[in-house]
Parts: structure tokens; sequence; C-alpha cells
């Protein structure tokens, strides 16, 4: 009989971890994972910091709940100001996840521009093969295959062109498919410009595209076209964020400024649910100028121990200059991703910025989209090592994400069990 836990695969029976340290997570049997995707690209700094670990005992031994509507926290305020300094934007809304992050943004942009007196502006756009989120309205932005549970409900906002040069790029050159995806936008928000709240995007595409990378002219160009329209531009940085593609936010990397950001994942970095959106200073001064309220809000959102949580990862990742450690990994990770896919077929693309890396896997015609990559998935795992196979049904790729504080030895481990069940895949498929 199956117990009363809900998963997402009803009759999957996966191994019970017990205890978790660094990139090691060990289940009951004794067996060691490698976290080669920090879970879903959450740990950041790995398992069992010391000094996150004493942070939420001494927070615990003091506040742990006090509804923000009736008090201000020391944690809650100086995680708003280390947040804000830390990524260069103005003010932070502290939610739960990434989910509600997303939700967040969508309600601040809407009110931003009704605050202004244009109350019609109340649409989004996105990258269409997105995801930015499991709520109403992060899938009504998202292509991800959980879209289709709730089709009837989410909204059908129109889509960007593509940035995903695997699939999309064809024959053209990189200027000439540059110059396609700016037209396409053009198009896209020139047509409901009056109507348009905010463009959505994910500067590295995460869950869904892969870590796809946006071409640097695409996404100034879309920031220029907001500028010129009057839209806002939203960042989701859930996955790529907190310094897990080298920078405090991916996007720095593109010269571009968001007037919202969304973080989640790596700011609690698997120690305690928390999310924020964060706001520019001409988004934060019209609510402020306006009705002077954020009508939104959840029960455990800026907690006191969720936030002091985060201060110690804050911590960490400043102390221990956590971010360069991941930009040196993230050199080993990627050449050594290449070589896997030059020694095996099998691997059609390796891509990424930082440590948000993925391999995308050659088309197989005889099996559904996202089949092969759960059973490279698969086999990674009966080898010790863990890896996020996307989940959006469009391709048969897999996020290669371990945490920032990763060792050269340890990456070594990895490449060499992803090598083993790259090849252990394609001797299986073989014998077919």
């Amino acid at each position: 009989m199956p117990g009363h836990l809900l998963r997402n695969d009803l009759r999957a029976h996966p191994p019970r971890a017990v205890t978790a340290e660094g990139v090691w997570i060990t289940d009951t049997e004794g067996k060691r994972y490698l976290d080669g995707c920090s879970g879903a690209v959450v740990s950041n700094i790995g398992h069992g910091h010391p000094t996150v670990v004493q942070a939420i005992r001494e927070q615990a031994g003091r506040l742990t709940f006090a509804h923000r509507s009736a008090f201000d926290t020391a944690a809650l305020t100086d995680l708003a100001d280390r947040l804000c300094a830390f990524t260069g934007l103005d003010a932070a809304w502290f939610v739960g996840s990434g989910s509600e992050a997303t939700e967040a943004a969508i309600q601040l942009a809407v009110q931003f521009h009704r605050e202004r007196g244009e109350p019609r502006r109340t649409q989004f756009v996105s990258f269409r093969r997105g995801y930015h989120g499991n709520t109403l309205g992060g899938l009504s932005l998202s292509g991800n295959a959980r879209r289709d549970a709730v089709a009837e409900l989410v909204h059908d906002f129109p889509a960007l062109p593509e940035p995903y040069a695997y699939r999309f790029q064809g024959g053209r050159t990189e200027s000439e498919w540059v110059a396609d995806l700016v037209a396409g936008a053009r198009r896209v928000l020139a047509e409901r410009a009056e109507t348009l709240a905010a463009v959505v995007v994910e500067p590295v595409g995460g869950a869904t595209m892969g870590a796809t990378v946006p071409p640097i002219r695409y996404l100034r160009a879309i920031r220029e076209l907001c500028d010129k329209l009057g839209l806002l531009l939203v960042a989701d940085e859930v996955m790529s964020g907190m310094g897990r593609c080298g920078t405090p936010l991916a996007i720095d990397q593109f010269g571009v400024r968001p007037d919202i950001a969304v973080v989640g994942k790596g700011l609690g970095a698997g120690y305690t649910p928390i999310a924020a959106a964060l706001v520019d200073g001409r988004v934060h001064e019209a609510l402020l100028a306006g009705s002077g309220r954020v009508l939104g809000g959840h029960t455990y959102a800026g907690n006191p121990l969720s936030a002091r949580t985060a201060l110690a990862v804050l911590d960490v990742l400043e102390e221990e200059a956590v971010l360069e450690r991941g930009a040196r990994a993230a050199v080993r990770l990627r050449s050594g991703l290449q070589t896997i896919a030059a020694r095996h077929p099998l691997v059609a693309e390796t891509r990424g910025l930082g440590m948000l890396q993925a391999i995308e896997l050659d088309v197989d015609g005889s099996t559904p989209q996202g089949a092969r990559a759960q059973r490279l998935s698969a086999a990674a795992r009966e080898r010790g090592l863990l890896l996020y196979p996307t989940t959006g049904g469009v391709n048969d790729a897999l996020l290669v994400a371990p945490p920032l504080t990763i060792t050269d030895d340890e990456l070594d481990e990895l490449l060499a069990r992803l090598s083993d069940a790259v090849e252990a895949l394609a001797a299986t498929e073989g014998d077919r």
C-alpha cells in the first residue's frame, strides 16, 4: 500500500536522506550522493555550513516568528539592507518561495503603473519556454509542462522570440539571428504597448530551457524597448541569482539593470524557505508617492528565523569569497563538460553561465521529449551523482550546478561519474 505522502511521482520510492555535509548527501543505507545540482539549484554554499547552522540555533533561541504587520525585527531590516547592497537594487519585499516572489513582482509591476495613472497596464510578456514558478501567475508566464494541469485557469500572455540557439538559430549567423530576435520582440511589444506592464525574462534559462544564455544584444535591446514603451523589465533570478552565475545577479553580466529582480533558492541556500522581489529606486519612489502601501503578503513571509538564516548565508558568501571560488570552479566544470561532449556523441551541446551549466542530449525520436534526460539522471543516481533534468517537456537537457564551494577533487569526481553515466546510457541504447 502507498503511504500518505503525495509526491510528484506517486509510484516513486526515492531513497531517504538522513545527513548532508558540503556537496555530499547520505541516505539510510549509507550511500553517499554527490549533489551535482545543489538540489534544485538551491544549495549554493553546500550543506551543513557551521556558520549558518549556528545562526539558526541562536535565532531560534531568541525569536522565531513575529508578524510583520505588527513588528519590525532587526533580522528583517538588516537583511533588506544587506541584500540591496549586494544586488544594487533599492528595496526588498520578502516572501517564502520563488513562485511567490514572481507573483509579488507581477503585483508590484501592476501597482507601479496604477500609482502613475496607467491602470490599463496589466499584461505581461515572457519567453514562452521559460519557467517562472508554480503559481497561476508564474505559470501564465511559463512554457513548462506544469502549465498543462491548469491550462484553463492561466492567462494566455503573448511570448517573445526564444533566445535558444541550439534549437532555433538554424543556419543563420549569430548577427542575423539576433536581428531577427530583436525585430520579433519589437513587433510583439509595439502591438500591445498600451496594455503591457512588464517584460519578464530569465537572464539564464532554468528549469525548462536548461541554462540557455541569451545573446547580450538581445537582452540589451529588450531593455531599450521597455524604456521606449514605458514598460518595466523584471529579471527572474530565482535560479541564476545570488552568485550562482558569478555575479550577484546574472543579468549584471549583460550590462542591463532590471526594474524588478526576483531572487530565491540561493538566498536561503537550502537552509530556510525565503525569497524576495527587489525593486529599483524608480519603482520604490512611485509606491511611496502613491498609496504608500504594498497590497500583498503571506503569513510566514519575512519571519525573523528565515531572515537571520539568509543573513548568515550572505555572511558566508562575502567572508569566504564564495563568488570568486565559484568562478574558478566554473572554468573547470565547463571544460570538463566540453570534454565529455567531445567524447560522447550522445551529448549534443554544453552551455551555461558560471556554475549554472547544462548538457543537452541528442534528439531521440523514438521516445517522448525529456525521457532520455530522465534515463541519464537515473544512471547518474545509480553512480551516486545527482543531476537536475529539465522539467518543461521541450528538450532533453540536464542542469549540472553543484554548490559553488565544491573542491577541485570533488568536481573531478562529479565529471568522472557523469562520464560513466553517459557511457552507460549510450551502451544501453545501443543494445536496443
